[in-house]
Order: structure tokens, then sequence, then C-alpha cells
């Protein structure tokens, strides 16, 4: 497959995923998590915005001590004010690929098969987002259906 011929579709109900060439046939077919009640992911065709093979969250991440590195809070979102003498870290999303400028995007992340449990994201398995994302290229259609 060229990079970049093709498209990418995705299964909310199936949490599959699904990379196509640009005749319509599979070439790559694995599981996938998106986002749980309340932080649906969005249905739609998007085209991929942004790609970045270490992309780290701005969103979701926790804040550490600058002197040890220290965990300090687990989850900075739940928090109103960043700890004197912490920065903060964000949550590694490896083979970053944007579908909305609001932070949904398709990357490397844990999850129970079968499960969904990102906060909008497509997580992907660390062994297969590699080659999606080598496969992929700005403005591939992706299409996010039921």
């Amino acid at each position: 497959m060229e990079r970049g011929k093709g498209a990418i579709e995705i299964s909310l109900q199936d949490q599959r995923l699904t990379l196509r060439d640009d005749k319509g046939r599979t070439v790559i077919e694995t599981d996938c998590s998106t986002g749980i009640d309340g932080r649906e992911t969005p249905t739609g065709t998007f085209r991929i915005k942004e790609m970045i093979v270490d992309k780290r969250s701005n969103k979701y991440g926790k804040y550490v001590s600058k002197e040890t590195g220290e965990v300090i809070v687990e989850k900075s979102w739940e928090v109103s004010q960043k700890p004197p003498g912490t920065e903060y870290l964000g949550i590694a999303m490896p083979y970053w690929m944007r579908l909305t400028w609001d932070g949904v995007g398709i990357h490397v992340g844990e999850f129970p098969k079968g499960y969904r449990t990102s906060f909008g994201c497509i997580r992907m398995p660390e062994e297969v987002q590699p080659l999606i994302y080598e496969r992929s290229r700005l403005g591939m259609p992706v299409t996010v259906r039921l």
C-alpha cells in the first residue's frame, strides 16, 4: 500500500479499526478502544490534521516534583492549580494522528480488549499503531461510525 492512499474506518460498536487501501481492500484490521460514556468519540468523517511520533498530551497528565520527578498529582485535570515546585508531564500518546482540533486523535494507548477506555481518542495497540502511522498521511480520511 502506498503511503496515504486509502482510508481508515473505526467501528464504535465493534471497537475495531480497519485500514483500507485505495481499492477498499483491508490492509490492517485491529482492536481499538474509544471514548467512555460522557466522553464519547465523535462520529463522522474526519481528515488527519496532524501527525507526531512522540506526542504528549497538553490536556491530560500529571504534576511531578521538579527536583525528584516524584508524582505529586496523578491526574492533573482533577485539580484547579499547578502545585508549587512541580512541572506538568503530559501522558505519552505515541504515533499521534489528530482528527479534531479539540483533541481527538488516534494513538498508542493501553486498554482491555472490547472496552471503551478513553476520553474521546482512539487508543491503539502498541505493536499496530506504528504500522498504521507509516501508511497514513495528512488529509487522509478517517470515518468513525456507530
